[in-house]
């Protein structure tokens, strides 16, 4: 199989962390008493930005200090994780997680700047948001079953965009494409939006996004979603079935999964009163149908099951990303 090479940089200069209190340390009795950053890895107006925009205004009137959304971009999320992983363990730093930051990138680079399992703690599980396969409303093999008897039937004729090599809607084509056989040829866009553009101009047939970044076109009409891959039909697009229903593979589940985590050494007293929080948080009205807009599903899971759920998942990609020829940088 041809290999490809995954490159980005990671020489994203770090803000200064915040100076922290030497008995909030010790204790943290007194946490928050000033300022808190939420260091998210994902661009301003997307759904995961919105989603720590939303839970940090909570936290802030629950809390009553400020939580600020400082959006650290690129590398797959790697540079908003090393930002917090190298961050003071005071509580003032705390990482929107998610599976590119704890799951691809120790696979994606060979030397990555942080460690995820020593370099982090999670604090709380937020939730699950899936992709979607999209198709140009005048595709022929508009169903997982037609597409996948096309793609084999013509190895290699029919493409599809999305978002670089090594994220996880990219990660769930070549997924699909190892467990059913069928031959699709990738085709990596600087972001869904271009991919999505291609699509609509009849230059791409399909495309595969976060669910977020296409329904706007879908509920348009200008694009006609195939499948999503999350464990159950999203209430976003509940007409559409799962990549799992529609392929018989029950383990053809893909979501962008995401959690708070902090420095390693963080006091378990300021753990838990994040936790708390948000916990409260992802129960008011507003909060839940802000996520479900986007397609997120939000949860709840002890942390024990959230850390055994990532090494799963770090297990997991790595296998697919072997299989699939990226190599690491």
């Amino acid at each position: 199989m041809k290999r490809r090479s995954f490159t980005s940089s990671l020489g994203a200069t770090l803000l200064a962390a915040p100076a922290f209190s030497p008995r909030a340390f010790a204790q943290g009795e007194e946490w928050p008493t000033h300022t808190v950053r939420i260091v998210c890895p994902f661009t301003p107006g997307g759904s995961q930005d919105s989603i720590a925009r939303r839970l940090s205004t909570k936290m802030s009137e629950y809390l009553g200090q400020s939580f600020v959304v400082d959006n650290r971009t690129g590398a797959g999320g790697s540079i908003a994780a090393d930002n917090v992983a190298k961050s003071p363990p005071d509580g003032y730093s705390v990482l929107l997680g998610n599976i590119g930051s704890h799951a691809l990138v120790p696979h994606l680079y060979a030397k990555p700047a942080y460690n995820a399992f020593t370099d982090l703690e999670t604090v709380t599980w937020i939730g699950t948001q899936p992709n979607l396969l999209v198709c140009h409303p005048s595709f022929p093999h508009d169903t997982l079953p037609k597409l996948i008897a096309a793609a084999k039937a013509e190895p290699g004729k029919y493409s599809y965009g999305s978002s670089g090599v090594g994220t996880s809607p990219s990660l769930s084509m070549e997924l699909l494409k190892q467990k059913t056989g069928a031959d699709l040829t990738f085709i990596s866009y600087r972001g869904a939006a271009l991919a999505a553009a291609d699509v609509l101009a009849g230059h791409v047939p399909l495309c595969i996004a976060n669910i977020d970044s296409l329904m706007s076109q879908v509920a348009g009409g200008k694009l006609k979603p195939i499948a999503s891959t999350g464990a159950q039909r999203s209430p976003a697009s509940p007409t559409t079935p799962t990549f799992a229903e529609a392929t018989g593979f029950p383990d053809l589940v893909v979501t962008s999964w995401s959690i708070w985590a902090v420095p390693t050494g963080t006091p378990a007293k300021i753990k838990e009163k994040l936790k708390t929080a948000t916990e409260r948080a992802l129960k008011e009205p507003d909060v839940i149908e802000s996520m479900k807009l986007g397609g997120f599903e939000p949860g709840s899971m002890p942390v024990a099951e959230i850390d055994r759920y990532i090494q799963g998942e770090y297990k997991r990609w790595g296998e697919v990303i072997r299989a699939a020829g990226i190599t690491p940088q």
